[in-house]
Formats: C-alpha cells, structure tokens, sequence
C-alpha cells in the first residue's frame, strides 16, 4: 500500500505532532478554547497514528506460515533407553 521512505516519513511526523499536542495541553488552562482546539490536536494526531501504523503493518512484508516439522524426512527422535539411536524417518 505504502513504500518504506513514505511510511517512515509519515511515522516522523505523526510522532511529531503527537508530542506537540500532548505537550500543549498540558500547559493549557482547562477553562480556555485553546484547551479545546489542544485536546482535538491530540485526538487527530493519535488517530494519524494509528492509521500510519495500521497501514504500513498491512503494506509490509508477511512472515512465512510457521511449519511443524514433524512430517518432514529429516525428523529425528533419539531414545536414550537404546543408546542414542535414533527412530523416525529418515533413520
């Protein structure tokens, strides 16, 4: 969906705004309108956030389907009640 460069571009300043917001309504007095305009900042920037992560999580690679390796030839169990010698396939 989105390449490397644009989702760690868009991850900056997504982060960026984050902490700008968070910082200006800290300082903020909880009586003004700037506190309301501070909280809305915070809002959307943790929104753009998620979205960014959402769709740089979904444009990335996948991680191949973890396979058991029991049903392949090279499957080996040793018995150590018959000397180390091994059982299975491939024996």
């Amino acid at each position: 969906m989105i390449g490397g460069e644009v989702a760690r571009a868009a991850l900056r300043l997504a982060i960026l705004l984050l902490v700008l917001s968070v910082l200006t309504v800290a300082f903020q007095d909880r009586s003004s309108a700037a506190f309301v305009v501070a909280v809305m900042a915070l809002v959307v920037s943790v929104v753009f956030v998620a979205v960014v992560l959402l769709l740089a999580r979904l444009s990335g690679p996948h991680a191949p389907a973890r396979r058991d390796n029991a049903g392949s030839k090279d499957y080996k169990v040793t018995d150590p009640r018959h000397g180390g010698r091994t059982h299975g396939r491939g024996s």
